[in-house]
């Protein structure tokens, strides 16, 4: 297995397996018999915190597009809709992660996987492209982060 990449989020490292392609949404993407299965980076779970609620507005067999809402997660740090990082046809939900969605704060890149996308793959990255992605992103999370740290909750 090729070394994994490491991002440094401050002081926490967010590990980046390089046998995996990525999607500019932070999500990784293995090729498995049923499509691409999919499943948040280290990247993401650090920026939303730990995942308690999980929720999809797709079933197994329905036809996605790129970048359409597919669900939602509620996370200690942030709620945030999920997005379809490629078109195809969902082809597996974790039901795992849908009664305990804490398995991706503690298993992320393997029993901790979101569910499968039977599709082309187009416009995922490299992990090298990713790790780029990140990097460039990263001033803008931070500046993000801090301003969440600085308001007040009701306020």
């Amino acid at each position: 297995m090729p070394k994994p990449l490491v991002f440094m989020m401050g002081q926490s490292p967010a590990i980046l397996p390089a046998d995996r392609l990525y999607a500019p949404s932070h999500l990784w993407a293995v090729t498995t018999e049923s499509g691409l299965r999919l499943g948040f980076s280290a990247y993401a779970v650090r920026l939303l915190g730990d995942l308690h609620h999980l929720e999809w507005s797709v079933n197994t067999g329905a036809a996605v597009e790129r970048g359409q809402a597919i669900g939602y997660v509620e996370a200690s740090k942030a709620t945030s809709e999920l997005y379809a990082p490629l078109s195809g046809r969902i082809s597996q939900i974790n039901p795992e992660v849908l009664t305990d969605p804490t398995l991706v704060n503690t298993h992320l890149y393997d029993t901790g996987w979101l569910l499968t996308i039977a599709g082309d793959g187009v416009g995922l990255l490299s992990p090298e492209q990713y790790l780029a992605h990140v990097e460039a992103s990263w001033p803008l999370a931070q500046r993000l982060l801090k301003g969440q740290a600085g308001r007040k909750v009701g306020g």
